[in-house]
């Protein structure tokens, strides 16, 4: 496979081999395509049975494209050719196969198990995996993943991400994931905490300033109104056309209001700037809204809404 070749070119030649390389190289997630191509060059039918592979391989090649075969086996469904896979890879002579005890056959075959409902078995590869190395992000995701698959098993899940985490405080993608769990159990400020670790991670995602705004204007309270209209703020001026944070900066700001006009005297006293840029922002977002909406069905009933909402202040 020449550095020149794009994978249109090698889907052309029908170029089975080359086509598995580029999608590894690439850490493209084309399941499909890795089972139509890996098949015929493996020698696999959809059954899992054997037929003769469309071309001789040396060992190193061939267990990584069954390794690949078995991962998009199990991302489309087909267990059975997974479980194929999984045997192949451990059934050639010793030179030339993957070892029962270690970690990347483990870890095929606990996704195995998984894919076929043995939960229970899929964790004690993943558990023996931890005790042969804590530090193994891969097993503890997968945990975490197994008791996220089961009902009435939240607390448990909640507790493998959060051990993840202690290991992985990197993961972002973790950090997400922990946050939409403390919301499903209204844990607003830890979702908070868990979003504030995503920003960290995306500062310039307009998406995840948005949920953290969101999820401030939720928890309720003057501090929390404010930060909430920070993140909003800064989730349209990421990007302009976010219709779901402008229409979350009006509604934090008249949030922010509302706290303003229920606080003391001398706290009202301290709010008259933040109360007229609260004010300037409704009245900002609901000019950006109507510009959105104009011409559509729609753009009454936001124009509706959007005066009410001023003549309210």
């Amino acid at each position: 496979m020449g550095p020149e070749e794009d994978l249109p070119t090698l889907l052309s030649r029908n170029d089975h081999l080359n086509i598995l390389r580029y999608i590894r190289a690439h850490k493209l997630r084309e399941p499909h395509l890795v089972v139509s191509h890996g098949q015929p060059l493996l020698g696999f039918h959809s059954d899992g049975s054997t037929t003769k592979p469309s071309q001789s391989l040396d060992d190193a090649t061939r267990l990584a494209a069954l390794e690949q075969l078995c991962l998009a086996s199990l991302d489309v469904g087909n267990t059975t050719l997974a479980e194929s896979c999984l045997n192949a890879l451990h059934a050639a002579t010793s030179h030339s196969s993957v070892p029962k005890e270690s970690s990347r056959y483990r870890k095929l075959l606990g996704m195995c198990l998984e894919a076929s409902g043995k939960y229970d078995d899929a964790a004690k590869v993943y558990d023996e995996l931890l005790e042969d190395n804590p530090s193994n992000g891969y097993a503890a995701k997968r945990k975490y993943c197994i008791l996220a698959a089961q009902a009435g098993k939240e607390e448990e899940a909640m507790k493998a991400l959060n051990d993840y985490l202690s290991m992985h405080p990197g993961d972002v993608a973790a950090w997400n994931q922990m946050a939409e769990a403390c919301l499903s159990v209204s844990d607003f400020k830890g979702a908070a905490y868990c979003y504030e670790e995503v920003v960290l991670g995306c500062p310039l995602d307009s998406n995840v300033h948005m949920k953290l705004g969101e999820v401030y204007a939720t928890a309720g309270g003057m501090e929390n109104a404010k930060l909430a209209r920070k993140h909003l703020a800064q989730a349209v001026q990421l990007d302009g056309n976010n219709l779901r944070a402008w229409f979350g900066l009006i509604d934090a700001s008249e949030g922010y209001l509302m706290e303003v006009e229920q606080a003391t005297k001398g706290k009202k006293e301290m709010e008259e700037e933040g109360v007229e840029v609260a004010k300037e922002l409704i009245l900002f977002g609901g000019e950006k809204l109507m510009g959105f909406y104009k011409g559509t069905r729609m753009g009454k009933f936001v124009e509706r809404l959007l005066k009410e909402t001023a003549e309210s202040m």
